[in-house]
């Protein structure tokens, strides 16, 4: 365990930062610096989408044009804040403009997908606590769902989820400590 713990510093203190990496992108070698901003992001945006349409085909197709969008306006980019804010504001507004042309949210196909490495008690559990999970979160306000994805789904801190919620950080707080409360409350008390 110990091991491992140094050999995940090392790896960190090798690693180049978003910085680096972006400036790299903008110059001959610009493919594989790209490539490695996109190994570092995929997971964190795929289930920033995921958590928030809930289909695998959605959550694929919004993350590939979240990246190629991200790859033309590159030259564009600023360093006005972190690359994750940036990366997830695209992300925000490809959303966005996902949910202008396709309103809602199946949850018949959020709840038909388990682990297939699950036994099946598990599974069933599973499934019964993703679909009222997602009852749930439907009931949220677009602004609280936006914040509690971004931050906990897509791993912002809090200056970067309002940076591309376009909202101050205590905004933000404030929306993801009211979403996380009536989350509770509902779950809590069953209703769906």
């Amino acid at each position: 365990m110990e091991n491992q713990l140094i050999s995940n510093q090392a790896d960190t203190l090798t690693e180049p930062s978003d910085a680096d990496l972006v400036r790299r992108a903008r110059t001959t070698e610009g493919r594989r610096a790209f490539a490695a901003l996109y190994r570092r992001y995929l997971t964190l945006v795929y289930r920033y989408f995921y958590a928030r349409t809930g289909d695998v085909r959605q959550a694929e197709d919004l993350t590939a044009q979240t990246f190629v969008a991200a790859l033309e306006g590159l030259a564009r980019y600023r360093e006005r804040g972190t690359f994750a804010g940036w990366l997830f504001t695209i992300a925000a507004r490809r959303l966005a403009d996902h949910f202008r042309q396709q309103p809602t949210l199946r949850l018949d196909d959020i709840a038909d997908r388990t682990s297939p490495d699950l036994p099946p008690e598990a599974s069933v559990e599973h499934t019964e606590q993703v679909t009222r999970l997602a009852h749930v979160v439907q009931t949220l306000s677009p602004g609280r769902a936006q914040a509690v994805a971004l931050h906990f789904f897509g791993e912002l801190s809090l200056s970067d989820t309002a940076r591309a919620m376009g909202r101050s950080k205590v905004a933000v707080k404030s929306l993801i400590h009211r979403a996380l409360r009536d989350l509770r409350e509902k779950l809590d008390d069953g209703q769906e």
